[in-house]
């Protein structure tokens, strides 16, 4: 009986199903730097088609360019999304295999997404609505969703060394201005 339920409870952990997750789960960079969060996928039996949406702060990061991973690289098409940098999403990023094959089993890259920092602060990347289909077009049940985050550190203001000759501009302008003034008087 105990041998019964060891082996039960070990089936059932060997297959909790695939796990997406964001790589690197933590990054850091300065303002305007560039970086690249792939979503993969772990432990994941005749992937056919997927499909995800991405969350993140509009006011930290910028999303430029959803690309395919090699994973489902023989694929139909690829759809990289709609990208909206003002709510922060990536909506119905999706890939799908081509004809009678079979599914992909394994893990690897789904998508890469390119961001650049726009400003100081931390955000968070988050996975939602994904979908999983086998070769017969059934759900693969998800196992876990694992997101990650991006922490933007810096100010967005000048340096002092830039803030002199404006200074110095400024009050010179400030000065001839006045003094035209004067004149006129």
């Amino acid at each position: 009986m105990k041998k019964l339920i060891a082996l039960t409870l070990w089936a059932a952990l060997a297959y909790a199903g695939p796990i997406l997750s964001i790589q690197p789960s933590t990054n850091t960079v300065g303002i305007g730097d560039h970086l690249t969060a792939a979503v993969n996928i772990a432990g994941v039996v005749d992937l056919y088609a997927q499909q995800f949406d991405l969350s993140f702060d509009p006011s930290v990061l910028r999303a430029l360019i959803v690309s395919p991973g090699a994973f489902l690289s023989g694929g139909v098409g690829f759809i990289p999304g709609l990208i909206d940098n003002t709510a922060g999403t990536i909506l119905f990023t999706a890939d799908i295999l081509s004809g009678a094959v079979p599914g992909i089993s394994g893990d690897g890259i789904l998508a890469s997404i390119e961001f650049t920092a726009l400003g100081a602060g931390t955000s968070s990347l988050t996975l939602s609505n994904v979908v999983l289909l086998d070769s017969n077009l059934a759900d693969i049940p998800v196992g876990s969703v694992l997101g990650g985050a991006v922490s933007v550190a810096g100010t967005a203001t000048p340096e002092p060394a830039f803030m002199v000759p404006v200074a110095f501009c400024l009050v010179l302008a400030a000065w001839r201005v006045r003094g035209r003034r004067v004149r006129l008087s």
